[in-house]
């Protein structure tokens, strides 16, 4: 678990399911300081780092081979009311295309390389260490293998930190990607908003720790996109994660049960303003899904 080197940096420690496999199944939550004005300096500077790691990615060749989900994609289309993005989730494409071989460390180091540079490029003194990566073994949802890649920032006036990107392989998508432009300009694939939304609930009905950030990111998806009963259950077809032994189909009853028992202390730990409204957004989430489970089988 790697922390910001700043003594007087106040950091909690979040359970993390990817890293389950190990005995401290736990990452550092973002750093407080005592000046409120030290921490937007720090906030403000990851931002940047994240950027950096992001717009980097974009302008190398290993673009093509990346699929952007998760929180950096969330705040792309909802903005402010996004939860603030921390790392930056990749679906490694083709699916076929194995952890443990050859090039996949060349991706590693590709994509370490070009953040360096793209940090290097900006003039707000954000810097990225290509040759200070660390990398480690993930588990996304207990579902399919993956590379954890811890890259050092440091920036004037903060103590610096790590952006975290993570990699999954193996993981086949049931629609194609679409092309998003970055703020900067460039261009990455992306999961559609439907294929995002399919996944969150598929992980808040089938995971061992359903989380408060995956109803949260659902119920946004949700009451802006249709989710299509027939990408739904394709998602769950694909994964083979059906809720019972047996089953072929998902119903509305199998969310009823997995909303009944979110982690949803840990999320608002992070975001104190959503404590105590975990029963809110599950209302909010069951609603906006009422057409999906709606749709007949067959």
């Amino acid at each position: 678990m790697l922390r910001v080197l700043d003594d007087e940096a106040v950091q909690r420690t979040v359970f993390d399911p990817a890293l389950k496999q190990f005995p401290n199944a736990f990452r550092a939550s973002d750093p407080v300081f005592p000046s409120p004005a030290a921490t937007r300096a720090w906030q403000t500077a990851r931002a940047s780092a994240l950027a950096a790691v992001r717009d980097g990615v974009a302008a190398s060749p290993w673009a093509e081979a990346l699929v952007l989900r998760g929180s950096v994609l969330m705040a792309l289309w909802f903005g402010e009311e996004a939860r603030e993005p921390g790392d930056l989730d990749f679906v490694v494409a083709p699916a076929s295309w194995r952890m443990e071989e050859e090039r996949t460390s060349g991706l590693l180091t590709g994509v370490a390389e070009a953040a360096e540079a793209r940090a290097a490029q900006g003039g707000d003194g954000v810097r990225i260490s290509a040759a200070g990566a660390v990398c480690e073994d993930i588990w996304t949802y207990e579902r399919v293998p993956g590379r954890r890649m811890m890259l050092p920032w440091e920036a004037p006036g903060t103590p610096g930190g790590w952006v975290q990107l993570d990699f999954v392989f193996g993981e086949r998508l049931p629609e194609p990607p679409e092309r998003i432009t970055l703020p900067a300009g460039g261009v990455l694939y992306a999961a559609t908003p439907a294929l995002s939304l399919a996944w969150k609930v598929m992980w808040l009905i089938s995971d061992m720790y359903a989380q408060g950030k995956d109803l949260y990111d659902a119920t946004l998806l949700a009451e802006r996109h249709p989710l299509p009963d027939a990408l739904f259950q394709e998602v769950f077809r694909l994964s083979d994660e059906w809720p019972e032994y047996g089953r072929t189909r998902v119903e509305g009853g199998d969310l009823d049960t997995a909303l009944a028992s979110v982690e949803w202390h840990h999320f608002a730990g992070e975001y104190p303003r959503f404590a105590g409204r975990e029963a809110e957004f599950a209302g909010r989430l069951r609603t906006a899904l009422a057409p999906t489970f709606a749709t007949p089988a067959g």
